[in-house]
Formats: C-alpha cells, structure tokens, sequence
C-alpha cells in the first residue's frame, strides 16, 4: 500500500494546498466535499486526457480549473467529511492515489511522447521536458503535492487507530509487513517534500505551500518513522538554512522540531 511519490529519477535526485478551509464551514457542506472531489478529480481528468503538446495541460488560470482545484485540493475541508468513505482504509487509499497520480501526470507531462533520440541525447531530452513541466505546471504540482500530506495524514490516523486496538504481540507476522509497508511507502512521501526546500526549480510561493502542509503533518509523520530516519532527514536539512527565503523558516523550523524526537510509538515499532 505504499503511496510514495516515486515520479521518476530526476524529480527523485534534485530531491503544492489551495483553498484553506474556513471554521465557518457548515458540517452540510463538509459531507459534501467527498463527492465534490470524486466529481471534481474525475473532471480534471478528462481535461488532462484531451491535452495536446500544443494546448498543454489544464492550467489554474484557465477558466475553471481553479475552481477543480479548489474540490480536489482542499485537504483540511475534505478529512473533516463525515461520510462512509472517509474512515475506510482502502477508500481513502484511493483517493490518495487519485490526487498523486494527478500530480504525477503533470510532472510526467510529454516524456512517452515518441523522440527520433536515443541514449545520452533521449535522456537529456527528458530532463529538459521535466523542467519545462515543473517551470509550466509548478503551480498545479505544489497543490497537488499538498494535498498528499493532508490525505496520507489522515491514512496515519485510520492505521494509526487500527493498529493501536490491539495488543502489540497479537498482531500478525501479515499484518506486520502491511504496517511497515504503509510507514515506508508515507514516509518516503513526506521525505520528499520536505526536501523540496533545498531544490531550484519550485518557487518560494510553491515551496511554502507544501512545506506548510508538511510540517502541518511532521508530528504524525515522524512518529511514523523509525527514529533513524528521523535523524537522517534531520541531517539532510543541515544545509537548507542557506539563503532559505524568511518565509519558509517557520514550517522548516516545525518540521526539524518532530523529527528531533527520538521516541517511537506507534506505526515506527513495525520497522
């Protein structure tokens, strides 16, 4: 069930939350929110099936589209909808998955397109059509992005609660492997966004999204982590100080805080 990015070997090596929600929302419309994204997603998806090299993808500017964004990105609006679906582990692990491919998709934008290149040449192609898509689509990516620390988030807590129902020891050799699958395949996730403080090709306003959203999450994430690799990700951030924008100290600073923590509870006791 592992739900890491995983985008491909570039994204990998240099290594968005729309619409925050309101305590005015009335519980009527939280319900609603659900369908809102199924209707939402399933509409940015047939956009994205009609784009063309020449027309590109779905854009926030383009008519509408923010207003997709605004059901498929709002996570915080979205986990508080008491509906059915919300508190299934593997619904929700649809969902996720859902939002990630999308985000892929962008990121992944023309590289199947057939190239009269090969090797060395081919490859360079691809790198070029990566940065093209992250200067064209940064945006639509970093909601995207988002987004995912809201929703694996909310899949820690359905597992979280499962797990702690029972007693460790009467836990199954089975279900075991699917916990440490789980907390592998999350963090790698939430490692990859946080890394993305470091890396040139999204903009301050891109990274401050995702970074907010992920040290919105870093206490749930850590904990989920085995406290090496807390330490590991700590200490692949000891150079992100380095002409860091004012404006992302805060949610760096919150992310360094939970992974500082060498307890572990939880999920981490399955690694």
């Amino acid at each position: 069930m592992s739900l890491s990015l995983s985008i491909s070997m570039p994204l990998r090596r240099l290594g968005r939350l729309f619409c925050l929600s309101s305590a005015l929302v009335a519980p009527a419309a939280w319900a609603d929110s659900y369908s809102d994204f199924q209707q939402a997603s399933g509409q940015l998806e047939a956009l994205m099936a009609k784009a063309t090299p020449q027309s590109g993808l779905p854009r926030l500017g383009d008519p509408g589209v923010a207003q997709l964004f605004a059901h498929i990105a709002d996570g915080p609006r979205l986990f508080r909808a008491p509906v059915a679906a919300l508190q299934d582990v593997n619904q929700s692990v649809a969902l996720c998955e859902r939002s990630t491919n999308l985000g892929k998709s962008y990121y992944q934008f023309g590289l199947t397109r057939p190239l009269p290149l090969s090797g060395a040449e081919l490859q360079q192609a691809r790198r070029e059509q990566v940065t093209q898509n992250l200067a064209d689509y940064g945006d639509e990516m970093a909601a995207l992005f988002a987004f995912g620390m809201h929703c694996h988030a909310h899949l820690i807590g359905l597992m979280e609660k499962e797990f702690s129902s029972q007693p460790m020891q009467e836990v199954s050799s089975a279900e075991r492997m699917r916990a440490r699958a789980f907390s592998k395949g999350s963090s790698t996730m939430f490692v990859n966004v946080v890394q993305f403080v470091q890396v040139p090709f999204w903009n301050v306003a891109q990274k401050k999204r995702m970074l907010e959203a992920a040290a919105q999450h870093a206490a749930a994430n850590a904990n989920l982590m085995a406290p090496p690799l807390r330490e590991r990700l700590l200490t692949s951030l000891a150079d992100a100080d380095k002409d860091l924008d004012p404006a992302l100290a805060p949610a760096l600073a919150a992310i360094r805080l939970a992974l500082s923590v060498t307890t572990c509870t939880g999920l981490c006791q399955y690694y």
